[in-house]
């Protein structure tokens, strides 16, 4: 019963794509399978000599049995391995299971015939062979024992390995998602901020010229991290300044800003570019008149160890109904958030008397994708 570590075939699913050529067992499968092999085959000979020393009370026999059947058991089994099962497409088919079998049976009739001859030859001229048959029943069924503990340990790794690949495939599709919302958000941005300056372009110079600035600053956060999905909170709120300094000078009186943090919040890792999208929908929601004056308030707080809350409160009223199509803004962060949080966040939007409210709840850092 020697533990092996089988299938290789199911680890090179991982690291090769049909047709090409792939490196052999990588070496923890190597280092399992001999780690198993040698601790149980070990185990049996300790075993199996102290068997023979309390049947035949010889140490010397007991030693040379040992020293001559679990060595060539260790090989075959071994020898099995490398050049056989290791190489089979499916190891559990009726070809491989009739050709362990007759493994098993000439493998014992082998090793129970050897342990014959080592009798024979320390006890001189006593005739044991009368247990010739019973020794040979023995052995096989030694054999075929390893081969289920190898078919079962077989089973195992192969479902372990369909888990991997699953999880790779899930872990797969999250990036490539998390990749397109980060494409659709940065020129959903671009597009209303370069209308932003074109209204001012003629009335205000100076202020369109620092708001292509400020602008840029801006860009220049949103594309240094194409890689990151994740950054700390303290660098989202730079980033939010920002873009409220270039809603000031656009609407200038008519737009008031506060912003309040609490320091201890501001390490925590969030989703690249997670407030963008609230912070768009209050001032949407806050101007919808020419005439319009809005009042915005965001506040970054702890509720506990765990927890931080970000609230951000605009003067003005949510639409009747719900549009027929989510904005691009919300509906990103909404998509962005289950990637990170699975179902460790909560985002309300509220019209609480004449103010709307929108309140995140991130509980734990964003899970990287």
């Amino acid at each position: 019963m020697a533990g092996a570590t089988p299938n290789d075939r199911s680890i090179e699913g991982l690291t090769g794509a049909p047709g090409e050529q792939v490196s052999p067992q990588p070496a923890p499968l190597l280092r399992t399978f001999w780690i198993s092999q040698v601790a149980i085959w070990g185990f049996l000979a300790l075993v199996s000599w102290i068997s023979r020393l309390i049947a035949f009370n010889d140490i010397l026999l007991a030693t040379a049995m040992t020293l001559a059947v679990e060595p060539v058991a260790f090989a075959a089994t071994t020898a099995l391995h490398v050049l056989f099962l290791s190489r089979c497409q499916r190891i559990a088919s009726l070809p491989v299971i009739l050709f362990l079998l007759c493994f098993s049976v000439a493998g014992g009739v082998l090793l129970a015939s050897l342990a014959d001859i080592v009798r024979r030859s320390v006890l001189g001229g006593i005739d044991l062979s009368i247990s010739l048959p019973m020794n040979a029943l023995f052995y096989a069924f030694l054999l075929i024992g390893w081969c289920l503990f190898y078919f079962w340990l077989s089973a195992l790794i192969d479902a372990r390995n369909a888990r991997l690949r699953a999880a790779e495939a899930r872990a797969e599709t999250m990036r490539l998602e998390l990749e397109r919302l980060h494409l659709q958000l940065a020129p959903h941005f671009l597009f209303n901020a370069l209308n932003s300056i074109a209204s001012e372009i003629h009335d205000r110079p100076d202020d369109a010229l620092e708001m292509v600035r400020r602008i840029s600053s801006y860009l220049r956060y949103c594309l240094d991290q194409p890689t990151n999905a994740c950054c700390p909170l303290t660098d989202e709120l730079e980033a939010m300044r920002a873009y409220l300094r270039i809603q000031e000078l656009r609407f200038e009186e008519r737009l008031n800003c506060e912003v309040r943090v609490d320091d201890s919040a501001v390490h925590v890792l969030v989703p690249h570019m997670i407030l963008q999208g609230l912070v768009e929908n209050a001032v949407k929601h806050g101007l919808r008149h020419p005439d319009d004056t809005i009042e915005i308030r965001i506040e970054v707080s702890r509720l506990d160890e765990e927890t931080i809350l970000i609230e951000v409160r605009n003067s003005g009223a949510l639409p009747p109904q719900p549009p027929a199509r989510p904005t691009i803004g919300l509906n990103n962060t909404r998509k962005r958030l289950s990637l990170h949080y699975s179902d460790r966040y909560r985002l309300t939007l509220k019209q609480a008397g004449a103010t709307v409210v929108a309140r995140l709840e991130l509980r734990g850092s964003a899970c990287p994708v």
